[in-house]
């Protein structure tokens, strides 16, 4: 038993939580003239990873927009060669385009933006693979106007074939629910304050308490739903570091309370608190998407959040069987102890990375 909770709390301490990997792709299409207008968003934070020492000129450590500009050359060839569109099987250049720096939240992007003359959406096809042989779970949110739809490309879709039908809002919200889905099972720092919250209902055996379960599920689902929404919406802005380090700290806190025993201060008010927090976690992919449509908006937004629930249920339905079996093991309160004390130091190392002391 011990084994099994010592492998699945190294699995959480050697993940990045919930990091941004996402590069972004806005197209917008004039189908009268046949112009089409790319606007590509590369995030710099691998190659930064990978090749810090060729990029910090100036050996402090610190990666400037200097440094980042006198080695956009490389940037840019590293992206022909992963970033591919092409008409009618041939590919269409890159080169003249506009490239400029720009910070967005916590990170850094190299903006590439060019327009192209004579474009049939219907013979248009993407191959993609930016940094996939370097983080295989970075992505591609692609946008083509506030009509056609969204799609992303992954490490295993890396293909998308352009058409001048319109997206339905059956086809978005379909598209949205998957993104949401394996957005929540990518935030390790979400999934791991969950298995916090309902670790409490060990103390009484989790088949006694599944109503408190539920209403601590629910209380969070409603929290984390508020604030995605404010986000994603606009109507309330908070600083990303500020949000990422207090998820961090949110987790420290419930941990520090699991370890000590005061079960009770687990409760609803303080998973709907803490589940604010957690709901601006969410809400990039919706910020980013650009749809000024407010139909597309709201099924893009409901899509997300449903699909972000079906992950969360999937991982309770997961944690469920392991706690369970936690309540009945001859030394509970010492495995409750030892989890919550793991998640601690996980967590507070997560703070302090956030907070850029690591």
């Amino acid at each position: 038993m011990n084994k099994i909770l010592i492998l699945l709390l190294l699995l959480f301490s050697h993940i990045y939580a919930h990091q941004l990997r996402e590069n972004y792709l806005k197209i917008n299409y004039n189908a009268k003239t046949q112009e089409l207008n790319l606007n590509l968003e590369v995030e710099t934070r691998p190659f930064e990873l990978v090749h810090e020492k060729l990029l910090d000129d100036s050996q402090n450590s610190i990666i400037s927009f200097k440094e980042l500009r006198n080695h956009q050359a490389y940037f840019f060839s590293y992206i022909q060669k992963h970033f591919l569109l092409l008409k009618s099987n041939i590919p269409l250049s890159l080169e003249g385009a506009t490239l400029t720096f720009h910070r967005y939240k916590s990170q850094t992007y190299l903006t590439i933006e060019k327009k192209f003359t004579h474009i049939q959406l219907d013979d248009l096809v993407l191959r993609y693979s930016i940094f996939f042989e370097i983080e295989a779970n970075h992505i591609l949110l692609l946008h083509l106007d506030d009509t056609r739809g969204d799609y992303v490309l992954s490490n295993k879709e890396r293909e998308y074939m352009f058409s001048s039908f319109h997206m339905t809002q059956l086809q978005r919200v379909i598209i949205f629910v998957k993104t949401g889905f394996f957005h929540i099972l990518d935030g390790i720092d979400h999934l791991l304050f969950i298995l916090m919250i309902l670790l409490p209902s060990v103390v009484k055996g989790v088949r006694a308490s599944r109503m408190e379960v539920l209403k601590i599920i629910t209380t969070f689902t409603v929290a984390h739903s508020l604030t995605l929404f404010l986000s994603a919406a606009g109507i309330l802005r908070v600083n990303v570091t500020f949000i990422e380090s207090s998820i961090a700290l949110s987790i420290f806190i419930v941990s520090l309370l699991n370890y000590f025993g005061d079960y009770k201060h687990v409760n609803k008010k303080i998973v709907f608190l803490f589940g604010l927090l957690h709901g601006f976690g969410f809400a990039n992919v919706l910020e980013i998407a650009g749809l000024e449509d407010t139909l597309s908006f709201a099924v893009a937004l409901f899509g997300f959040n449903f699909g972000v629930e079906l992950g969360q249920l999937l991982v309770i339905a997961l944690y469920l069987p392991l706690l369970y079996t936690v309540s009945i093991f001859k030394y509970k309160t010492i495995s409750i102890k030892f989890i919550a004390l793991a998640s601690a130091f996980i967590s507070s190392y997560w703070f302090l990375q956030r907070v850029g002391l690591v």
